[in-house]
């Protein structure tokens, strides 16, 4: 049975049931491959898809699942029967496709069209690069690629499809010391020469021979640069706290801040649907709501929440393109680059600390108060030069008041899974040492 052949048969349950139904399409392949100590140790070439039916019926949502298109019928009726456990009291919607969606060119399949030698290539080329010194201990190398195909339909008259992928890799180096100094460069992107394998395994090698000689520093507050991967994850942080659904359950510390400065003048972030350093990219919600760019910090001044249908009802505003599956996400936080580079920002730090690696996000950093107080690793930065490693560190301090601590932004952009930033300098941050 084909998809379309599936689709039919669901949508004429739905009519003979006198219900709405949606149905999400998603067919993923991954191909992966792993080096560790001059050894490959990991393979993966594989695909699956999966279906997910969801019947409509009085403002309740019944689900149902299946990786296969035997038993339409079945799954229909199961997802008929599964609204009446649903206990909540919201009305749920489906979106009709109206609205203009933006032109985003689906991915063209790039680095599946490589040759599979080619593809090892990388890895191999990246695990070398790091073992060139005699002083790494442990090593490893990863490559892979990715496509997903997705599918939207409903009886409503909603038909989209879109597919979207990249490659990625990154790069592990563990060298001697009294205790081992370990260090992770990675790139992504959607063409095969935009990634540099030899770049990879270099800068894992020489940032952790730099760690070598770490020691402590003193307690106190310093001036800090969040390097853009650090900002990464402490950026996360937003995703939560800028989601309507939390607003409304006062579950974000900005709800009844619209409108209100939250940050620093020199911060602005935006959530677009594409932005070509990123692997995530597309032209619709998983509810089918066309995705646009919206500003959600403008200049320290909070703009927006995200929304799904069920929420934007609720607030009495228009969806945001942000549902993804059962929760709502940006597609792509971007942060507006400033215009110094990173030696820039050192110039501009002079003394102080680069943070490069945090640790216990999920322990360490609560999304609901905004407090963390994070295991960390920095650089040491006098006069505006990096001097040593530093170790045995926590970073703490309250999320809002740090952002409003932005004192430059730097234009270092790169992009991780779903976040799109450069390197931020912060005026003032807790640091508790060992020394």
């Amino acid at each position: 049975m084909t998809f379309n052949e599936f689709k039919d048969k669901i949508f004429a349950l739905a009519k003979k049931n006198s219900v709405d139904v949606q149905i999400n399409y998603s067919k993923n392949r991954n191909f992966q491959v792993r080096y560790q100590n001059g050894t490959m140790d990991q393979y993966t070439d594989a695909g699956k898809f999966k279906i997910t039916v969801q019947v409509l019926k009085d403002g309740k949502l019944g689900t149902s699942y299946t990786e296969t298109f035997d038993a339409p019928e079945k799954v229909f009726e199961d997802a008929l029967e599964n609204i009446s456990i649903v206990d909540s009291e919201d009305t749920e919607y489906f979106y009709d496709g109206s609205g203009k969606y933006p032109d985003i060119k689906p991915y063209d399949g790039a680095f599946e069209n490589l040759p599979v030698k080619q593809r090892l290539s990388y890895v191999e080329r990246a695990h070398e690069e790091v073992r060139k010194s005699p002083e790494i201990l442990n090593d490893m190398a990863v490559y892979g690629d990715q496509m997903s195909e997705v599918k939207l339909v409903n009886t409503l008259g909603l038909d989209l499809s879109h597919t979207y992928g990249g490659g990625f890799m990154y790069a592990m180096a563990v060298a001697k010391d009294a205790s081992p100094r370990s260090a992770v460069e990675f790139a992504l992107s959607k063409r095969p020469e935009e990634i540099d394998p030899v770049h990879v395994g270099r800068k894992a090698r020489e940032e952790a021979l730099a760690l070598v000689g770490s020691k402590s520093v003193k307690s106190g507050k310093y001036r800090v640069i969040l390097r853009n991967d650090v900002f990464s994850d402490i950026l996360s942080l937003l995703i939560s706290m800028v989601s309507a659904e939390n607003a409304q359950k006062n579950l974000s510390p900005l709800k009844g801040k619209l409108n209100e400065v939250i940050a620093s003048e020199n911060f602005t972030v935006k959530d677009l649907p594409y932005h070509p350093l990123s692997i995530n990219y597309t032209p619709f919600d998983s509810q089918g709501v066309p995705t646009r760019e919206k500003v959600v910090i403008d200049r320290g001044t909070f703009k927006t929440f995200l929304h799904n249908l069920k929420t934007a009802k609720k607030d009495g505003v228009e969806p945001t393109g942000n549902a993804v599956g059962s929760s709502i996400q940006p597609i792509n936080l971007c942060v507006e680059p400033g215009n110094l580079d990173f030696n820039g920002l050192l110039e501009r730090l002079s003394d102080g600390l680069v943070i490069i690696e945090v640790e216990g996000m999920h322990s360490g950093a609560n999304p609901i108060s905004g407090n963390f107080s994070l295991g960390a690793k920095a650089f040491r930065v006098e006069n505006g030069k990096i001097t040593h490693g530093v170790e045995q560190i926590t970073i703490s301090g309250n999320f809002l008041e740090m952002l409003n601590k932005i004192e430059a932004v730097g234009n270092d952009l790169r992009a991780f899974m779903g976040i799109v930033t450069p390197s931020v300098l912060i005026s003032e941050l807790d640091i508790a040492g060992n020394v």
